[in-house]
């Protein structure tokens, strides 16, 4: 690592091909440790650059494709489901904690994630943040309603 390198930890930098803004927990030789809410990306220096201000929120995304809350409605009217389709795990799992924060904040118990089944890359890497979440009791991967692999149920 070079002596003038702009990047210290706890400072925010870009990746430059997406976008996304993270933190910088970790340094090594050649490569450095982002941390994007629970997410950890290990990085060359040479595909990140230094943010000379912090945005409103720590998070940044790119998001080509709008996120689609449609389907399940509350009580309230509020929607229930998030879907995931054309997201890549990135920005899939960025999105699932905003819909997590905003759900519970309206009061919603149960959520309806759909991820896809392809080849089961996004729903893994859903699922397994979802079991490590610390605002969900419950996750619901095989049920009687939707017994499709390409839908997790969450209960907050």
């Amino acid at each position: 690592m070079e002596s003038n390198m702009p990047f210290i930890v706890g400072s925010y930098v870009r990746i430059k091909e997406q976008g996304v803004i993270g933190k910088v927990v970790r340094l090594h030789r050649s490569r450095v440790v982002i941390a994007i809410n629970q997410l950890l990306l290990y990085l060359p220096f040479k595909a990140i650059e230094k943010v000379d201000r912090l945005p409103r929120s720590p998070i940044q995304k790119k998001i080509t494709k709008p996120i689609n809350f449609e389907g399940g409605k509350s009580s309230n009217g509020q929607d229930t489901t998030l879907d995931l389709h054309g997201l890549n795990t990135a920005q899939a799992l960025l999105a699932l904690d905003k819909f997590i924060d905003h759900s519970l904040l309206l009061g919603h118990h149960q959520l309806k994630i759909i991820h896809g089944q392809g080849g089961g890359i996004l729903r893994s890497a859903v699922r397994n943040y979802l079991q490590d979440h610390g605002l969900v009791r419950k996750v619901i991967v095989q049920s009687p309603i939707y017994h499709m692999a390409g839908i997790t149920i969450v209960e907050l």
